[in-house]
């Protein structure tokens, strides 16, 4: 018998029958509840949903807890002496809403719209606006520990209409800062 068989026999006989009877007891309670002794239950990570989308050759991502809804971008009236970034305005269930081009913000290319586009219908307590873009794609579920600070390659203007960024299935995507671009709206 080797050093790891004899400790094993020790250890056995120094445990009571007494002992092993509450061991026995504990292990057959903790099954008639379901539960494994060794589950335990640690504190669940926060975790942020994005509706993903692309601008460009770029992808973005919005909270989706900020998206009201997804139309496909159809006809989007211009107004007249608005900011670069307002794209227009567009019917929506006889609201109107006024259509943010997020390509400006980020100084992307500007692109004829593609039947892939859509608007995304954003609200932020009273605020409203659409956010124009070239494809949405998904909805994601990440953990919130996975957003890091946008790049510092990016324009000081660009950059601080981005909560941070992270790194999904090869892509890299960009958090949308709703706030800062909806306080620019106007």
């Amino acid at each position: 018998m080797g050093p790891i068989e004899r400790n094993h026999e020790k250890a056995k006989s120094e445990l009571s029958p007494q002992r092993m009877g509450e061991i026995a007891e504990t292990i057959e309670d903790s099954s008639d509840r379901g539960t494994d002794l060794y589950e335990r239950e640690g504190p669940k990570e926060e975790t942020l949903q994005l509706v993903v989308f692309r601008l460009a050759q770029e992808w973005y991502g919005v909270e989706i807890t900020r998206v009201k809804e997804v139309i496909k971008a159809g006809k989007i009236t211009y107004l007249p002496s608005s900011p670069e970034h307002i794209a227009g305005i567009v019917n929506l269930r006889g609201n109107i809403l006024s259509v943010t081009d997020l390509k400006a913000f980020f100084h992307l290319p500007h692109e004829e719209q593609i039947e892939r586009s859509r608007i995304i219908a954003i609200e932020s307590g009273i605020l409203q606006t659409g956010f124009l873009v070239d494809e949405v794609v998904e909805s994601i579920e990440i953990p919130a520990s996975k957003i890091e600070p946008p790049l510092l390659t990016l324009p000081v203007d660009g950059g601080e209409y981005l909560k941070g960024q992270c790194k999904i299935a090869g892509k890299l995507i960009a958090v949308i800062n709703v706030e800062r671009i909806l306080e620019k709206r106007g």
